[in-house]
């Protein structure tokens, strides 16, 4: 079976929805939109997912529309679905989920003065340029679509456990956790066992959570390399402050001082973390490819520790496992994993060696690096030169207008992308405010070039 569409749309979580939902207000009403994913992946991927009332947004409810134009559109929604919330409130991300269903549906519904929006229930394989520029891709259904235009909303897998096959007995298998949001491993936890956690970012704040929610009364163990937790959202959000950087403004280093010198001056210092957001981008593209390799390599976990910050009722829980010695966070490298009895024991390269034994391993890493070596269909797409790396090793190269950079350097690409794939050209591209922001820019680019074919 053969399809077409003016714009396809590849992906399955909050990217793909923002973009297609952008491009529907956008394009001229003749235009058809293909947003092509799973089913049951669409609009709420990783984040979204989980069923439970503990997992909290960590971005306030009044920052979290769709549209960057309509800033008030989630908290609408939630007021007309019995759930009002003012702006500043941090609200179960189950909700959001429902709200990005709920606002895909309404827009498949709006047939009248917009562009068509169709829904393919399968995931991209590959794609074949054709001579006009424009691309055919092979889905898992066996059909192929013709597009005039696409958009890789693909996003980040789950970070593998950082072992090599050696330092991971084999008989360790039941007991290690790769994938906590894919694998029902809450349900074999003995509920006063012990639990090792790689990583002590949001994925195993999460984890504490839901552990706590079940009413885990054993020891949670977490490791990194600094064992730094994500900072805490204050309840009541200070103004940002004038960026004290800007771009051009010197080295790496002398510039993290600027930052830690006004952060230690203000008021509160998440007012002049939050004030570089307009920013941001611009310091990131000015600093050559060693100075960012030097930010990722010593200053990229402390930046997003303080970036990245928890709801205050979690970081409030997460305080009170801390107080009462449940959560004990250790700082160093979880080194190998063997099994002993009916048990493991994980061996972490500690400052004086550290050895625990725990009734399971669970990866709480995080997201993986958006590159063609950890997507078949990235590599797909790399190897027919449609796409390259960008030169941080964050994901692809894209320009300014986000359109992807092909292998020849094409300056009149039709393949764009959206979300964690364009890090290496954005940097802070994670969060729904900044996807927002490019969902609303990239369905505008698309459009202009749309409407004078």
């Amino acid at each position: 079976m053969s399809m077409h569409a003016d714009v396809a749309v590849i992906g399955s979580g909050f990217s793909s929805v923002a973009l297609s939902l952008n491009l529907v207000d956008v394009l001229p009403v003749t235009a058809r939109v293909c947003l092509v994913g799973a089913t049951r992946k669409r609009g709420r991927g990783i984040a979204y997912a989980a069923n439970a009332d503990c997992l909290l947004l960590n971005v306030p409810a009044g920052r979290m529309s769709l549209f960057a134009d309509r800033p008030n559109h989630f908290v609408d929604w939630l007021a007309e679905n019995g759930r009002s919330a003012a702006g500043n409130d941090y609200v179960p991300r189950q909700l959001y989920g429902r709200y990005l269903g709920d606002s895909l549906d309404a827009a498949l519904k709006r047939t009248a003065n917009h562009a068509a929006l169709s829904l393919v229930d399968a995931e991209a394989c590959s794609a074949e340029p054709v001579q006009d520029g424009s691309l055919t891709f092979r889905l898992s259904d066996g059909a192929r679509l013709h597009t005039d235009f696409a958009v890789l909303c693909t996003g980040a897998g789950t970070a593998r456990l950082p072992l090599r096959a050696d330092q991971l007995s084999s008989d360790t298998h039941p007991f290690i956790v790769h994938d906590p949001w894919a694998e029902d491993w809450l349900e074999r936890v003995p509920s006063d066992g012990d639990i090792l956690l790689v990583g002590t970012g949001l994925t195993m704040i999460d984890q504490c959570l839901l552990l706590k929610e079940r009413g885990f009364r054993g020891t949670i163990h977490a490791v990194s390399r600094h064992a730094l937790l994500p900072q805490a959202h204050l309840t009541e959000r200070a103004e940002p402050t004038t960026p004290v950087l800007s771009a051009g403004g010197g080295e790496v280093s002398e510039m993290l001082g600027i930052l830690r010198a006004a952060a230690d001056a203000a008021t509160d210092w998440r007012a002049v973390m939050d004030g570089l957001r307009p920013v941001t981008r611009e310091i990131w593209a000015c600093w050559s490819p060693a100075q960012q390799g030097r930010f990722l390599r010593h200053a990229a976990t402390f930046w997003n520790v303080h970036r990245h910050r928890m709801a205050p009722r979690v970081a409030r829980g997460i305080e009170t496992l801390q107080r009462s010695g449940q959560l004990r966070c250790h700082k160093g490298r979880l080194e190998a994993v063997r099994q002993v009895g009916r048990r493991v024991e994980a061996r972490i390269n500690a400052r004086d060696g550290l050895t625990l034994t725990t009734d399971m391993v669970v990866n709480c890493t995080g997201f993986n690096r958006c590159t063609a070596k950890t997507s078949p269909f990235l590599a797909s797409l790399a190897d027919q030169g449609l796409i390259q790396p960008d030169r941080a090793g964050l994901g692809i190269a894209v320009d300014e207008h986000s359109a992807a950079i092909a292998a020849g350097g094409n300056d009149k690409s039709r393949l764009y992308a959206m979300g964690p794939l364009t890090a290496g050209r954005h940097w802070e591209i994670t969060a729904v405010p900044d996807i927002g922001v490019q969902a609303r820019s990239v369905a505008e680019t698309i459009g202009a070039r749309v409407s004078i074919r």
